[in-house]
């Protein structure tokens, strides 16, 4: 056995104990690596970052697809930006309205990874109603205008590819491919050790769209183990939630009262993501 540790930001280092090296490569784009660990299941790691373990993904997905979905009134076309393990894929196909789902994720072979190595996250990515699309997600936001009822934004931190998937004008995009009444959400990094992200991200978000509300959850093997995530549209907000629907989903994490509680920052957040 040994311990595989993610170095962040030369700020903290977080340890898993892995039992093998169950799969190594280098694609195009990144290393991946998939190993099997002693108390969090199988674990995926993108140049070293630690992407999902089967411990706690859950929390993450939930939090990222189940939140917009249930604030919008009937969600039928759904895009993944990124995600390319398919977590996010899995929970949007929980939600009956949903007819078609768009995985847009540069690097095709962390979906192969996945669905070979990791099918509890990626398991859903064979359903009917699921299109994968391997191809530059702002390039391809930019020529589907008015396409989408959601987008969810899963991508990894702002650096090499993502970098471009935190800037104003991907985010215009994003406004662009929604219909009218959309709504997006995206991961927005750690607001302990990635607070000047946090607070760019909300800024850049607000010059696009008139709702930007923060929401946050614990992932304890994300480097701080608190979350922020960002949810964003013209005209829904969070209070308007369909509790029924959020109360009927077969959901570990999500449910009515994490869908308020959410919301509910310590002021250390609220002072990151308020102008």
């Amino acid at each position: 056995m040994a311990w595989f540790y993610e170095h962040y930001r030369d700020i903290s280092a977080t340890g898993i104990n892995t039992k093998s090296l169950v799969h190594e490569e280098k694609s195009e784009f990144q290393a991946i690596e998939v190993h099997e660990t002693v108390g969090h299941g199988r674990l995926l790691t993108l140049d070293d970052m630690v992407m999902v373990t089967e411990l706690d993904e859950f929390v993450y997905h939930d939090l990222l697809t189940h939140v917009p979905l249930c604030v919008h009134p009937n969600p039928r076309q759904v895009l993944v930006v990124g995600g390319g393990d398919g977590g996010s894929v899995r929970e949007v196909l929980k939600h009956a309205s949903v007819e078609r789902v768009v995985q847009c994720e540069i690097d095709e072979r962390v979906t192969r990874v996945c669905q070979e190595y990791i099918p509890s996250v990626a398991g859903a990515l064979e359903d009917p109603r699921v299109e994968l699309v391997f191809a530059d997600a702002a390039a391809y936001v930019k020529q589907h205008e008015n396409s989408f009822d959601a987008i969810l934004v899963d991508s990894t931190e702002p650096i090499g590819p993502a970098a471009a998937l935190f800037a104003e004008a991907f985010f215009r995009d994003l406004a662009a491919a929604l219909r009218p009444g959309g709504i997006i959400s995206s991961q927005a990094e750690s607001p302990y050790y990635a607070p000047e992200v946090v607070r760019d991200l909300f800024g850049t978000v607000r010059r696009v769209f008139n709702q930007v509300h923060a929401y946050y959850g614990v992932i304890p093997t994300y480097p701080g183990g608190g979350w922020v995530f960002c949810l964003a549209s013209d005209s829904l907000t969070p209070d308007q939630v369909d509790l029924e629907r959020a109360a009927a989903l077969s959901s570990r994490y999500y449910s009515p009262a994490v869908a308020a509680g959410a919301f509910m920052l310590p002021n250390f957040i609220s002072k990151l993501v308020t102008p």
